[in-house]
């Protein structure tokens, strides 16, 4: 049996640090099964350890969606994986973990999506005070998001809410509810690879505390942060769409760790020809029906020129041998929205994410780059 020790860039948020664990535990034990399941002669072991990765995203205040919309939390990582042997071995990372919905939709040179984790629940949760649910929100109550996709729907389900910007954790976000103040004292941090809790009073976010009726938050970072039991309602997709990617974790490595790195054949290792057991075990982690509807979401964004600042929900998901992709595009104060609905029974990356650009070409031809204040070029 042979033992790898690999890096592990990670922000230092409680979430990151939750799902880069998930995410590496998840690698170590899927990677191990297929071996064992193939008979492999001679067994490797895969181990990682994390390291924390400061981004732009971590420091900067003001409106997400003003500052480079996703980009700031991964720009930072990406370029540590893509230093490679060039970097001090202080500062080497050999995988990042993201959200996916927070990654840019572009490829970035050098880099490739190795892996994408089995998706958690994909859908918006509501944390309000009193146990409130959208319908039951008194008149003018305000709702804290940080999402003009959310703030968008929020607008067309409840035109008299107060739609407030946020930002911080997702405990500094939890706090701004009244009654649950709590949550936005603390924030986990990993220094020098040990955790510790510390106050974020000061931290991106956290000006205010119990001055929302609400928040609206990713049910996936709730589950994975054990705080399920604050969902005063799950928000379905036929009422609030979530945003492309939400709910995956991407294990994204350099190119070199495949012979033939093109995201389209990796899920097939004899094409791909993984060089090393990091990139062999990121196959064997990869979940193949998360990967076909986040491929399909994304080519839709790739296709719309659109980030984090843009309105648009997408959710795709197989059924009964299809994969569907739901679209929703609105104006940015919701009075004014489109839905679209298509399939397709090609189940792997490319007729995935032809899917996703019909879509978007379909949208294109409703209106959609004039409702949602797109600048394509």
């Amino acid at each position: 049996m042979s033992h790898h020790e690999y890096i592990l860039g990670t922000r230092g948020s409680a979430l990151a640090l939750t799902q880069s664990r998930i995410a590496a535990e998840t690698v170590t034990s899927l990677y191990t099964e297929h071996q064992a399941h193939h008979g492999a002669a001679d067994a490797e072991v895969v181990d990682f350890t994390l390291r924390t990765v400061k981004t732009e995203g971590d420091v900067l205040t003001g409106p997400l969606a003003t500052l480079g919309g996703t980009g700031v939390f991964a720009a930072a990582l990406r370029q540590r994986l893509l230093d490679g042997e060039n970097a001090s071995e202080e500062n080497r990372v050999d995988m990042a973990v993201h959200s996916l919905k927070d990654l840019p939709s572009a490829p970035c040179p050098g880099l490739v999506v190795a892996a994408t984790l089995k998706r958690e629940d994909p859908r918006d949760a509501l944390v309000a005070r009193d146990g409130l649910t959208i319908d039951t929100l008194p008149e003018s109550s305000r709702v804290g998001t940080g999402s003009p996709r959310r703030a968008a729907q929020l607008r067309a389900l409840r035109p008299d809410l107060e739609i407030v910007d946020i930002r911080g954790n997702v405990g500094t976000r939890i706090g701004r509810v009244k009654g649950l103040e709590e949550h936005a004292g603390k924030q986990v941090v990993l220094r020098q690879n040990t955790e510790t809790s510390e106050r974020a009073d000061h931290g991106v976010g956290t000006e205010r505390s119990g001055d929302c009726d609400a928040v609206v938050l990713a049910v996936s970072g709730l589950k994975r942060l054990g705080k399920e039991e604050l969902i005063t309602e799950y928000l379905d997709p036929t009422r609030m769409l979530p945003a492309p990617g939400q709910g995956a974790l991407a294990l994204e490595v350099r190119e070199s760790e495949f012979e033939n790195p093109d995201p389209a054949v990796l899920a097939d290792p004899e094409v791909a020809r993984p060089v090393r057991a990091l990139g062999r075990a990121l196959l064997a982690a990869n979940h193949h029906e998360t990967r076909l509807a986040v491929s399909a979401e994304r080519a839709l964004l790739r296709r719309l020129e659109a980030g984090c600042a843009a309105p648009i929900g997408a959710y795709a998901h197989v059924v009964e041998g299809d994969l569907v992709l739901n679209v929703v595009v609105a104006s940015p104060d919701g009075t004014d929205m489109l839905r679209h609905t298509s399939a397709t029974a090609e189940l792997d990356v490319p007729g995935a994410e032809r899917l996703g650009v019909r879509v978007a070409e379909d949208l294109l031809q409703m209106g959609a780059a004039a409702l949602a204040g797109l600048d394509l070029k």
